[in-house]
């Protein structure tokens, strides 16, 4: 898997025409080595040629992965200096994102005449999930489907936002979760009309809308689910805007298949919303890639053109929001197949009110 894993990134390279590739960010890191080590404020690094690949680490979070010559440094602070060693003067080197700027400074200060340019070659890489991520990330997302299943009904009168993010946490730890994002974003009634709510002590009401968007990491791998459901009792506005982002969710799946430009996805909730008269309250993207990263390429923005492929994992999360009354979304996770797309996750999403 590491060898594949590696000639995929060198294909990328050539692609970029670059003669070396210095690669720090840790979820690149631990898709390329297998090892998922926390270098804290600390420099691990891998350095990849068209014929060699070294992983540059200090001596208290140290990396062994086959096909790699492993160097080890003493926690000294030259992490840099050790860098910059390992590096061939002259040639077009890629750096990925996750870089710092401490480092990268120091590397064009040592290296005069080195041109260093931003690679997004192993995050381009990553987009593709072999059968094994797949697995493990539809192991994540069905663990998540149980989590919302056994979270929702817990819904109380009187509860706040934060008493139900716990309520998502303790479901989360019990199902095993290596780690999830934060607290659990959660959104009662006015809250659910903010995209990104930050959770807070909105206590419930009849009548509330609830949503609940977030994840978990089991095995190095995220799932993301986004639910909305109505407390007590819902309005015909509610429950007609939910039937249109439910339609705009088939609508945007529907369009996932290889060979497809992903804002298909988007421009097809687009019109299902539209048509039902709430354009211009739909203010955010509809896909992101998902795996290592909870948000990881590829992402759906206007100004890029992504062209499915089979091994892709993509969100699907349509939604309409209107401010200081309620929102809905709704989220879903799939993987483009050959023929067209598989759902990751199977949690049930038609309307539901609560108790």
């Amino acid at each position: 898997m590491t060898a594949q894993r590696l000639r995929r990134v060198r294909e990328g390279m050539a692609a970029e025409g670059i003669s070396q590739l210095i690669v720090t960010g840790r979820p690149n890191l631990f898709y390329l080595t297998g090892e998922d080590v926390n270098p804290h404020d600390r420099l691990n690094a891998a350095v990849i040629r068209p014929d060699s690949a070294q992983i540059l680490c200090y001596n208290l979070s140290q990396v062994y992965a086959e096909g790699y010559e492993t160097l080890v440094y003493e926690d000294s602070g030259q992490g840099g200096a050790h860098l910059a060693r390992l590096l061939t003067p002259g040639l077009r080197t890629g750096v990925d994102a996750a870089l710092s700027s401490r480092y990268l400074l120091g590397l064009q200060e040592a290296l005069p005449g080195t041109p260093f340019v931003w690679s997004g070659c192993v995050e381009q890489t990553r987009c593709v999930k072999d059968e094994e991520e797949i697995r493990r990330l539809r192991r994540v997302s069905e663990l998540t489907d149980r989590v919302f299943a056994r979270a929702f009904p817990q819904l109380e009168e009187g509860m706040t936002e934060l008493d139900f993010g716990d309520v998502f946490s303790a479901a989360f730890r019990e199902e095993g979760a290596g780690y999830f994002p934060g607290h659990p974003m959660v959104a009662f009634g006015p809250g659910t009309a903010d995209p990104h709510h930050s959770p807070g002590r909105y206590r419930l009401r009849k009548g509330d809308a609830v949503m609940a968007d977030t994840g978990m990491q089991v095995d190095g791998y995220y799932s993301d689910m986004t639910r909305t459901a109505f407390f007590g009792s819902v309005s015909d506005e509610q429950r007609l805007v939910y039937e249109t982002v439910l339609e705009a969710n088939r609508a945007a799946m529907a369009e996932i298949r290889p060979g497809v430009p992903l804002r298909n996805a988007h421009e097809a909730a687009c019109r299902v919303i539209e048509a039902a008269g709430y354009g211009g309250r739909y203010p955010h993207r509809t896909s992101h890639g998902i795996g290592i990263d909870y948000h990881e390429e590829p992402f759906d923005t206007p100004s890029r053109t992504v062209i499915l492929e089979a091994g892709m994992c993509l969100s699907i999360e349509p939604g309409i929001y209107l401010p200081g009354r309620f929102g809905v979304r709704i989220e879903d996770l799939v993987t483009v197949t050959e023929n067209g797309f598989s759902l990751l996750n199977h949690a049930q999403k038609g309307l539901e009110v609560y108790p």
